[in-house]
């Protein structure tokens, strides 16, 4: 039987916590029908590629050992099966043929021998200082940081990086993200995204990545959608966020990592201690570390071991590249430990706001989730920091009221955070939003009609027509106060607001519906629901019965077509003349014609069977 559909047969006896967790540690490129489609997915070279870029060094150890047909560890080929890079057999564990193909196409470092040359010389080194017991990995800086001043910045970097994938969230919900390019998000989101947080492309490339491993977003077609965890995200708390960030991190390492980080001497001093320097509580360089227990996560393998790294300094686990006393509980999975220690050096939450003529809004400290939950309804952030500045603005105040907040509500906020009363530019943009809102209402259409644009003020919808930015959307007169367009409702709202307009969408009897509503009209964003993990699991299932009770033709013609290609044995059900199912076992050679030809080993004779008579078939 060939790897694929031995894999595919493996894969379909999976429960599905199974199932969830291979999808949470693999690569599935493209939708997969159904099992089989799985099996090809995850054999192809990006997939394997990025699997083995994720072993940990004594997962490594024992793939090249089976490999090679030498003894390996059974407890850590359970792993490697668990993540289908070998298959179970009645012998143990087998090989598959494109992992061994994408392993054997790693080339070994050839600078091996030069690191155990400079260990070598390192520990020559130790012992004549007078340190010769030190780890490997002992970091000696020159200028060694107290671990109260590294907690402070490990406390600094971990806020902002919450607070940034808050914003990512938010930009999410409020612009159109569409599907481009190898990373699956656009130049000019990232750019966008970018200048908003202050923070270079790449960074914010990898906080798209990390908010696809939070399954904060999710993509459905060729959009990106937010998901059920993003709207609980927001409603977190800074450290219930910072957690679920941490959780992540260290899954990502898989079962054997964080154990082997351990191994290597990140757990030397005391995490809990805060009077000693970095270096006297055994202050290792974590990116040594993550090399040596990634041994294949190097830059022809996708930046894997890049990408770790980065988030290790985001969430603060390191400093200049040290590991800080938050890592070894986490590691060990003492996580509430490691939340104490940082919650210590997060400043305190404030419950105030300054609020400026110019219509800025300076908070002098991080709100409270609540706070900060209701501000960011109405006011958009402009500098993002422990300390804060937001704007209002006619679209932030639009999206407040669109959210189902009322104009007093909003009013009685700034009043009761600021203790004074507002500046008149706030009042008169507040009175302003308040009339303007509802002006321009966008509906959905019939036929090809998909959007339709209402306003109660001609003026307002010929300024829209006439508008060149907007001229791709061909807008066509309806009556005096509406005009229609082919496009999705979504895309006409998310382009309007982009170029400067208020517009608000409205259901079938007129009602507002919130931009954080779970879903809007379009069919496939319903999926968005649900767990789309539990969704492509549920999918694969009832594709896999539907093949073995009444398949379509497209279905049998796809198992036929694999089976020849496989040369695997078939169970072919078929409708005799007299109405009632014979069954045949055979091992297909061909299919042309509507027909297919097999050898029957049973009777030793070749059969050929008219494809329309055929019920089903199983392997």
């Amino acid at each position: 039987m060939s790897d694929l559909l031995q894999l595919a047969n493996q894969l379909r006896q999976r429960t599905d916590e199974q199932l969830v967790s291979l999808l949470h540690r693999r690569t599935v490129v493209g939708l997969s029908k159904d099992f089989f489609d799985l099996a090809q997915s995850l054999l192809t070279p990006k997939s394997v590629n990025q699997a083995l870029s994720r072993l940990s060094a004594s997962e490594v150890a024992a793939l090249r050992a089976l490999v090679a047909g030498q003894p390996a560890d059974s407890e850590v080929l359970g792993a490697l099966a668990d993540i289908a890079l070998v298959v179970e057999s009645p012998g143990g564990h087998t090989t598959l043929e494109a992992v061994v193909a994408q392993l054997a196409a790693i080339p070994q470092k050839q600078n091996a021998a030069a690191s155990m040359n400079a260990a070598k010389a390192r520990n020559a080194t130790a012992m004549a200082t007078g340190i010769a017991n030190a780890p490997l990995l002992l970091a000696e800086p020159a200028a060694p940081l107290e671990t109260e001043v590294v907690l402070g910045l490990a406390a600094i970097a971990a806020f902002e990086t919450q607070l940034a994938l808050t914003e990512l969230v938010l930009d999410v919900e409020q612009h159109l993200i569409k599907q481009i390019g190898k990373s699956g998000f656009g130049v000019g989101d990232v750019k966008r995204l970018s200048s908003h947080l202050g923070k270079n492309n790449a960074t914010v490339r990898g906080y798209y990545l990390l908010a696809q491993q939070l399954q904060l977003v999710q993509l459905i077609g060729e959009r990106w959608y937010l998901t059920p965890a993003a709207q609980s995200f927001l409603d977190s708390s800074v450290m219930d966020r910072w957690l679920l960030i941490a959780t992540q991190w260290v899954r990502s390492l898989g079962p054997t990592g964080a154990k082997e980080m351990l191994d290597l001497g990140l757990g030397a001093g005391d995490a809990g201690s805060t009077n000693q320097s970095a270096t006297d509580q055994g202050a290792v360089t974590l990116d040594s570390a993550l090399e040596r227990v990634f041994p294949l996560a190097d830059e022809s393998l996708g930046n894997e071991l890049s990408l770790l790294k980065q988030q290790a300094q985001d969430i603060g686990f390191s400093v200049s590249g040290m590991a800080t006393p938050l890592l070894v509980p986490c590691l060990k999975g003492d996580f509430a430990r490691a939340k104490d220690l940082l919650e210590a050096h997060l400043p305190s939450a404030q419950h105030s706001l300054i609020v400026q003529a110019d219509l800025s809004l300076i908070a002098p400290g991080p709100l409270d989730t609540a706070t900060e939950s209701t501000v960011r309804k109405f006011a958009q952030i402009e500098q993002v920091s422990v300390a804060c500045s937001y704007r209002l603005s006619a679209l932030s105040v639009s999206h407040g009221l669109e959210c189902g907040l009322s104009i007093d509500e909003i009013r009685n906020t700034l009043l009761d955070l600021s203790q004074k009363p507002l500046p008149q530019p706030v009042e008169y943009l507040l009175t302003e939003a308040q009339n303007r809102f509802g002006r321009l209402t966008i509906s959905k259409g019939l036929g090809l009609d998909r959007a339709i644009l209402r306003s109660t003020d001609g003026i307002h919808l010929t300024e829209v027509l006439n508008d060149a930015r907007l001229r791709p959307f061909a807008f066509q007169p309806v009556t005096a106060s509406s005009i229609a367009t082919r496009f999705e409702p979504d895309v006409l709202y998310f382009a309007l607001r982009d170029n400067g307009y208020v517009p608000v969408r409205v259901d079938e009897s007129g009602a507002v519906i919130s931009p954080r509503a779970k879903h809007s009209w379009s069919a496939e964003s319903l999926l968005v629901e649900q767990d789309p993990l539990a969704d492509l699991i549920a999918k694969l299932r009832a594709a896999d019965q539907k093949v073995g009770s009444q398949p379509d033709d497209q279905d049998l013609v796809r198992q036929i077509q694999l089976a020849v290609k496989n040369k695997a044995q078939l169970l072919v059900t078929l409708l005799s003349r007299d109405g009632s199912e014979v069954e045949f076992t055979v091992i297909p050679t061909a299919l042309a014609n509507g027909r297919l030809r097999g050898l029957d080993k049973k009777a030793d004779i070749e059969r050929t069977l008219p494809l329309e008579k055929i019920l089903k078939v199983t392997f």
